[in-house]
Order: structure tokens, then C-alpha cells, then sequence
């Protein structure tokens, strides 16, 4: 997998710092370093940048890339417009 950052839009940045601020529990959607698509739910924790990588971090400890970030509850990340959204909806 191409390990380039690729900085995220500045709105969508703002949409997840208004999660961490909440500390509300969103669905997730994104890619793990292995490029399969993962599914999942947390609460972020904090937003922060390591060796120029912007990354969250969940209550849980887990890390996740923000330029992996697909889909933030029903909000799709900019350049996953359309990316299905996997969802289940159950």
C-alpha cells in the first residue's frame, strides 16, 4: 500500500475534532495498513500527528490513519463520495 500521507479536507478534520469534542460514539469505516476494509465504532479520543501522519486515536487504543478514513457515521470522507457504504444498518 502507498504509505504517502494524504492531508484530509479542513471541514472534514473539523467534523471529527466536533466527535472528539462530544465524545460521542461514531460508526467507522477505513482501511487498515493492510488495505482491507475494516468496520467499527469508538469514541475518539484525540486527533494527533505523528512523523508528519495525521492519525485518531479511540478509547480503546486503536489508531487509525485519518487519510485511511472512509465513512465518519454518515458522513463519507472527501474522496469516498462514492465508496459504498458498508454499513449494516441492523
Amino acid at each position: 500500500m502507498n504509505t504517502d500521507y494524504k492531508p484530509i479536507d479542513c471541514n472534514y478534520y473539523d467534523h471529527l475534532e466536533a466527535a472528539a469534542t462530544q465524545r460521542r460514539r461514531v460508526d467507522l469505516q477505513y482501511f487498515n495498513d493492510l488495505r482491507q476494509l475494516c468496520l467499527g465504532s469508538g469514541v475518539i479520543e484525540t486527533l494527533f500527528i505523528r512523523d508528519k501522519v495525521e492519525y485518531m486515536r479511540l478509547k480503546s487504543g486503536e489508531e487509525i490513519r485519518l487519510d485511511h478514513l472512509i465513512r465518519l457515521d454518515d458522513k463519507p470522507a472527501p474522496g469516498y463520495a462514492d465508496y459504498p457504504d458498508f454499513s449494516c444498518g441492523c
